[in-house]
């Protein structure tokens, strides 16, 4: 049952609306004051209806002591000034007195509905924060470039392709990007179109007619969802060739055909893939009109092995947030498995490294998480090392033994001065721990 705080100073008044809404299953308490209303703890009631004035203060006064608790004004001072005031101060809505119950009632579970769907947002974003941990991936020398470019998109710049290979955490840097943007509080929508049927594509994305005369459009059109928002599409050579034209001829001119002539909209669409613009096109499955909007601001996302630099950086990361999810904030990497990372390929990217991490922070008896742990040894218990390049296995070699190894030693079991071994970790940005 919603709990419903009344503000007016008419005692008639308080006895009309208490009947009112009881009569329709709502829980309510009375006060005649400002003052009165915060002795009965504000923010423990769903919506407050306050009227404007109110001995010693106006009921305005109340909004930010019952914040985040939406409130209704009520006066019977009925004027455009007095709506206007009532809500620059943040009320939800506003009712003239005297009112018709009908409307009040639905001015109520409209209010409500907005603080609830407004509490959903908030929960969703939360828990979408904790299923995909993406701060401080600009501290990764690798993508750093990247993060910066895509945080520093212009606000016009509305066209934007990402393609790497499958792992490489695309999507992340897409949301890094909008979460670092003038869109942050703004739909972050996902068009995951290989789990579609083609012939359900067009709707998916750009709506249908609506049913109705007086309705302009159908809900679903991912394009409306995302309005003032980002659009990520997931591999958009499945999009039907003649769905590629009319998208493309919607996003150039921002508005979605409808009954009533249109209706405008304000999207940043990026288009996540595996192989870049020119191959799709090449292969025929993009077509020009469309993949020419996202030529300007193409990005390659490398895989770990082009940026060996950031292996343990995102693994510190993975760590560390897993470590607090279950429960284990103390949990460490080994100097072996720091080495065991840096030397396996990672042929999943930055997915397989997630998922590792998570399981050794499970698998793990202690504090301290060694190569087996992560799955990073042989049958024989040694750990991958692969076919390693030279720069490989000196970043491997020198995060294996620089704990327990000087510079010279360290020099001279690579078989290099110390001038070479500093000027090498220098050009590699491996800098001693």
């Amino acid at each position: 049952m919603n709990r419903i705080l009344v503000i007016d100073d008419e005692e008639i008044i308080l006895k009309a609306l208490t009947k009112l809404l009881e009569r329709n299953h709502f829980d309510v308490t009375t006060a005649r004051t400002v003052e009165e209303a915060l002795a009965s703890h504000p923010q423990s009631f769903d919506l407050i209806l306050a009227d404007l004035r109110l001995p010693g203060v106006e009921g305005t006064d109340i909004i930010p002591l019952a914040d985040p608790i939406p409130v209704v004004i009520m006066t019977s001072h009925a004027s455009v000034r007095s709506a206007v005031t009532a809500m620059r101060f943040g009320a939800i809505d506003y009712i003239a007195k005297p009112f018709d119950h009908n409307e009040l009632l639905l001015i109520i579970e409209r209010s409500l509905m907005q603080n609830r769907m407004r509490a959903q947002n908030q929960s969703l974003k939360q828990d979408l924060k904790r299923l995909v941990p993406s701060d401080n991936i600009g501290q990764c020398r690798g993508l750093n470039n990247i993060v910066e470019q895509l945080t520093a998109l212009d606000k016009d710049n509305l066209f934007v392709a990402l393609y790497g290979e499958p792992g490489t955490g695309k999507e992340l840097l897409a949301r890094v990007a909008h979460n670092n943007s003038e869109r942050c509080d703004a739909p972050f929508v996902v068009a995951d179109l290989p789990a579609m049927q083609p012939e359900r594509i067009h709707t998916t994305l750009l709506g249908g007619e609506a049913p109705k005369p007086d309705e302009d459009f159908m809900p679903g059109g991912l394009l409306h969802t995302a309005h003032n928002g980002t659009l990520i599409i997931r591999h958009p050579a499945v999009i039907p060739k003649q769905v590629q034209l009319a998208l493309a001829q919607v996003l150039e001119e921002r508005t979605v055909p409808g009954n009533a002539g249109g209706r405008s909209i304000n999207v940043r669409t990026i288009l996540v893939s595996e192989e870049s613009l020119q191959q799709q096109g090449d292969n025929g499955s993009l077509q020009p009109e469309f993949a020419n909007l996202f030529n300007t601001s193409e990005y390659s996302i490398p895989s770990l092995r082009q940026i060996p630099e950031d292996i343990v950086t995102l693994a510190e990361h993975y760590l560390h947030y897993y470590g607090l999810h279950h429960h284990r904030p103390n949990i460490k990497y080994s100097l072996d498995a720091k080495a065991a990372l840096t030397a396996y390929r990672w042929p999943g990217n930055n997915d397989e490294l997630k998922s590792l991490v998570q399981r050794a922070v499970l698998l793990s008896s202690d504090n301290q998480i060694s190569p087996s742990d992560l799955g990073l040894t042989t049958d024989s218990g040694e750990t991958y090392q692969h076919d390693l390049s030279l720069d490989e296995y000196f970043r491997f070699f020198v995060t294996r033994h620089q704990a327990k190894l000087s510079e010279t030693e360290l020099a001279s079991r690579l078989g290099i001065s110390r001038k070479a071994l500093w000027e090498r970790r220098q050009k590699m940005q491996l800098v001693r721990e």
